[in-house]
């Protein structure tokens, strides 16, 4: 008998697959949740927003935000197939998922945050950030291979290649902009104007940028190879 929630999904593997992101994502929270625990963190202390920002970076409940930020490529991916045929309505939602995909393989550049913390065994927060890391890049792949299959149902096989592509691409140069420039997705609508500013800045004089611009060319490589890779192991 199938729960309702299995509805939802469009195959079996792909509700076993988020099943496991589920599983992850949850030992994700019981990491940093121990963390807090074990170093003794007064939870009164975080009644208000602005307090959780301030002890976002001691407490590592920064990287329980950017997980949520990067389960939303994710979640719109696997909703794709529910957008009636020959609708409109896929254009936003794929163009939705492209500005939130860097999101998900930023986890990874989470881990420049490795470094001894007094209370704390360094093991421990490293075995953290990479959990993390991981849970951020499958949902990335998974997500993006959720678009390919979508868009291979309309469209000819070349193009679409060329769009999953071009997506990595600009998915590692969204990383960039995130961790160098700090900008966010929904800076898009909220400060379009500077973002534009800020990325021909950086096309238009690279070289002023090689210290950290080399990120997005290193990440495009991971990601294409890692791509690759995990596309292989879910084909059917």
């Amino acid at each position: 008998m199938n729960l309702p929630i299995q509805e939802f999904f469009a195959s079996k593997k792909q509700y076993q697959l988020f099943r496991l992101l589920c599983l992850t994502t949850l030992l994700d929270l019981v990491l940093v949740g121990f963390r807090m625990v074990y170093t003794g963190f007064d939870f009164t202390q975080l009644d208000s927003a602005r307090a959780i920002a301030d002890w976002r970076g001691a407490t590592f409940l920064f990287l329980v935000w950017n997980l949520f930020l990067a389960w939303i490529p994710y979640l719109i991916a696997i909703s794709l197939e529910k957008i009636p045929a020959k609708k409109y309505l896929a254009i936003p939602a794929l163009l939705a998922w492209l500005v939130f995909f860097p999101n998900a393989p930023y986890l990874v550049t989470d881990l420049l945050h490795v470094h001894h913390r007094y209370g704390v065994p360094l093991w421990y927060d490293v075995m953290t950030l990479f959990s993390f890391a991981w849970t951020g890049l499958l949902l990335g792949y998974l997500s993006l291979i959720e678009v390919q299959h979508f868009l291979e149902k309309r469209l000819d096989k070349k193009p679409v290649n060329l769009l999953v592509w071009a997506s990595i691409g600009l998915c590692a140069f969204g990383v960039y902009l995130g961790r160098y420039q700090r900008w966010n997705s929904w800076d898009l609508l909220t400060n379009p104007y500077q973002l534009f500013w800020d990325t021909a800045a950086v096309l238009v004089h690279p070289g002023a940028y090689l210290g950290t611009l080399g990120l997005a060319v290193v990440m495009a490589g991971v990601l294409g190879v890692g791509y690759l890779t995990v596309r292989t192991l879910v084909k059917d």
